[in-house]
């Protein structure tokens, strides 16, 4: 692994299942790079999420060749292999531990959506993860769900006395990293949605790149 010296970059990292990667995952990326104003954005496909059925879920191959396909045409953005290569289940805190020696000395954040911040609890090592990266936890859904729960109910038992709030919906770390909540541009898009139209036979433009679709129809991907 190569490490890059980057004391001044300010790296986004989204993870997810990419199955397949979509147009609402894109704009999302978009958005949270301008709105932080992220050098880039690594899109990172999973090999084995924790939390999904391995029937559900292409291989990690084609999910990792669909994210290189549709980041295309983007400088800001870019893709990494690393939990694919990785193989198993894929856990948070060995990806960021990986970028950060990638990225010695870059301000990460790490990009998460609101139901995935709703089961946090839920993931290997949740606690040590804050000190590692600052995060930003998206709603897709044109919402702002945080802004109705008190402080308490926002985070997990064992991570209530170590954030305070600061301002407009961002929390800090003891560790002195950052905690944003972020809505982002609703696009009724859906991973699912996309292999249930590629599974009927319809058309999937405007719902994934151009060249994601040729790669599904090529592959034979998410059909019965």
């Amino acid at each position: 692994m190569a490490t890059v010296k980057s004391e001044s970059r300010k790296i986004g990292i989204l993870g997810g299942t990419f199955n397949p990667i979509h147009n609402g995952h894109l704009r999302a990326a978009e958005e949270v790079r301008q709105a932080f104003a992220l050098q880039k954005v690594y899109l990172v496909p999973s090999a084995r999420p924790p939390h999904k059925g391995e029937t559900e879920v292409a291989a990690a191959e084609h999910r990792l060749a669909m994210v290189r396909q549709a980041r295309r045409g983007n400088p800001f953005f870019g893709s990494s292999s690393y939990e694919c290569r990785k193989g198993g289940t894929s856990y948070s805190i060995e990806t960021l531990a990986y970028f950060r020696k990638r990225f010695v000395g870059a301000e990460l954040y790490f990009v998460i959506g609101w139901d995935a911040w709703c089961e946090i609890g839920t993931w290997y090592s949740f606690p040590e993860l804050f000190s590692l990266a600052n995060f930003i936890v998206i709603s897709r859904q044109g919402l702002r769900p945080w802004a109705e729960d008190s402080t308490e109910s926002l985070f997990p038992f064992a991570l209530q006395d170590e954030f305070c709030y600061e301002k407009d919906s961002c929390y800090l770390h003891i560790s002195g990293h950052s905690l944003h909540f972020m809505a982002v541009t609703r696009l009724d898009i859906s991973s699912t949605q996309v292999r249930r139209e590629t599974a009927a036979g319809r058309s999937l433009r405007y719902l994934v790149p151009d060249a994601v679709a040729n790669y599904i129809y090529r592959n034979g991907l998410y059909v019965s």
